[in-house]
């Protein structure tokens, strides 16, 4: 199985607590644009984990269902897949392409799927900007708790008339460049077969664990 380094750990479980938000301290820019699409995004999975009828570990797998449609919906998988291939993408076949691609996707959403399910918590939130970089919009947020203020950025494009995420960055740390050092390592120390490989035993390893 592949395994998932400090700093990858760390973004999952912090990148995901940031949906259980209250949503306060919203700038006067908060509510047009990529910042308005966040927040929705925050508000939804918020309401799946708090609706009494849902709650309950007896309830899990039908939240599990929700929140990964959430993610599904919301996340370029597709474009994260392959700029976390960077400098490989190109080398490997259509076939290979596209089977990473389909396991990156499960996978991306399994992890994402189960921090949110595992950590979700009620959050306050500063919307600090909403800035336009190299190819894509940043909503720059900050999780402010009593002892610790998390930075937390979405990095988001248009696609289809609508905004959606492609990045998230935890205190400076990127989520899809901890993927590409993952997989760069996976491929340097064996081969890209190989890191197939992996991917399609840690899949078939979570496979219906969480009903989806």
């Amino acid at each position: 199985m592949i395994k998932v380094s400090r700093a990858m750990a760390f973004l999952s479980l912090a990148g995901w607590m940031v949906l259980g938000s209250t949503l306060s301290a919203v700038n006067a820019q908060a509510e047009s644009g990529a910042t308005a699409q966040v927040k929705a995004v925050l508000d939804r999975a918020m309401e799946i984990q708090t609706r009494p009828d849902l709650t309950g570990e007896a309830k899990r797998t039908e939240r599990a269902k929700l929140v990964r449609q959430l993610i599904s919906d919301n996340f370029l998988g597709e474009e994260m897949a392959r700029e976390s291939l960077k400098g490989q993408w190109e080398k490997t076949s259509v076939g290979q392409r596209t089977e990473f691609r389909d396991l990156f996707i499960d996978l991306f959403q399994d992890s994402y799927t189960r921090m949110v399910l595992n950590f979700l918590e009620r959050e306050t939130i500063e919307y600090r900007d909403e800035l336009q970089t190299a190819g894509d919009t940043k909503v720059g947020t900050v999780i402010m708790r009593a002892n610790e203020h998390i930075p937390v950025d979405y990095h988001l494009k248009q696609q289809g008339g609508r905004w959606r995420i492609r990045d998230v960055e935890i205190d400076g740390v990127s989520i899809v460049e901890n993927y590409q050092n993952t997989f760069r390592r996976a491929i340097q120390s064996g081969s890209f077969d190989g890191l197939l490989n992996k991917m399609r035993i840690q899949r078939k390893a979570l496979g219906g664990e969480l009903g989806t």
